[in-house]
């Protein structure tokens, strides 16, 4: 299975949620999301630069956090809280779900503390 892209996350976002937010706002909040991902499960560092031809670090199954991210920074600045809320908490939940099968693994930032959204 080929690995997600920024590039198709930018995509499937703008296929279920219409919005007219840019390419730009969308590609800058995967970035935060990637940043956010590498720095609390794997203990990398968060700075990062994102194209749309990059690939993401989340794994399949876990590759839906960038959207659930992207989609609750869309509904924040729609003034949508209840939305918000619902794709925040999927995002965090998302969060701890990878953390925790990086860490059976081996291979990620052990103890890392509970995931905030940011």
């Amino acid at each position: 299975m080929a690995e997600l892209t920024a590039g198709a996350v930018l995509r499937q976002v703008d296929a279920l949620l219409p919005n007219g937010y840019t390419a730009e706002e969308k590609l800058r909040w995967i970035t935060q999301a990637e940043g956010l991902i590498r720095s609390a499960v794997y203990g990398l560092d968060s700075a990062v630069s994102l194209t749309e031809a990059d690939a993401l670090t989340a794994p399949v199954p876990y590759d839906e956090l960038y959207r659930h991210y992207v989609e609750a920074q869309i509904h924040y600045c729609n003034g949508e809280m209840s939305r918000y809320n619902n794709a925040a908490a999927m995002w965090n939940s998302g969060m701890m779900t990878l953390r925790d099968a990086v860490n059976r693994q081996g291979s990620g930032k052990q103890g890392a503390s509970a995931l905030k959204f940011a």
